[in-house]
């Protein structure tokens, strides 16, 4: 099967993200938006797994969200990657608690590599997903919406660790919580 950790949002954000995504649609064809429901913020992808390791990394994320206070966020901007020139993924980005963020997502790179997954050789990079550009392009007009969007700060707290299931289908994706540690 295949896994990520992640942490959900909460409604209200998914639907100002929704939103969001409804305006970006009328400027920018060729994009495959994400569900609003589906937005999550990934912290490790772990890729195909052997459901014999859904205990452990389970355990992993309990012994980490005991270790991790809730962390205050906003979402402050849209961009993409590499960059609104022609990009690959549209994003909204985050500021906020970036350092405990980051010290957690390295804890659990550091504990999931025990089991054998392979440690992240990218810096951490938190972001929510918004679309993917199908053919990367230069998309002009989106490039100029996006930048003179201006968007309401929408607070959301970090509290939990998610382990989803990721079934891919011609529809999109298909997650399946397998298991979620509140922090502390």
């Amino acid at each position: 099967m295949r896994l990520f950790i992640a942490t959900p949002i909460s409604r209200q954000v998914e639907t100002e993200l929704a939103n969001i995504i409804y305006q970006l649609k009328s400027v920018a064809g060729n994009v495959k938006w994400v569900k609003p429901e589906n937005i999550h913020l990934t912290i490790k992808f772990l890729g195909e797994t052997d459901d014999s390791l859904v205990e452990p990394i389970s355990e992993i994320l309990n012994e980490t969200s005991r270790e991790t206070n809730i962390l205050d966020f906003k979402i402050s901007k849209i961009g993409g990657f590499p960059n609104l020139i022609r990009p690959r993924a549209l994003w909204a980005g985050l500021k906020g608690d970036h350092i405990e963020l980051e010290r957690l997502a390295g804890s659990l790179d550091e504990r999931v590599h025990k089991l054998g997954y392979a440690k992240e050789t990218r810096k951490f990079r938190p972001h929510l997903t918004l679309g993917r550009v199908k053919k990367p392009q230069a998309l002009p007009q989106l490039a100029h919406f996006i930048e003179s969007y201006k968007i309401e700060a929408m607070p959301f707290q970090i509290d939990r660790l998610t382990l989803f299931k990721s079934t891919l289908t011609p529809r999109g994706p298909i997650y399946e919580r397998l298991h979620e540690a509140l922090f502390t």
